[in-house]
């Protein structure tokens, strides 16, 4: 099942950029 691991892949880059948008939004909130 390539489509599935390549769905992985993309969706471990998504988190990542996800997480680091929280934490500037979370630095926004407290500002």
């Amino acid at each position: 099942m390539p489509c599935g691991k390549k769905r992985k892949r993309h969706k471990i880059a998504t988190h990542k950029r996800k997480k680091r948008l929280r934490k500037n939004r979370h630095k926004k909130k407290n500002r």
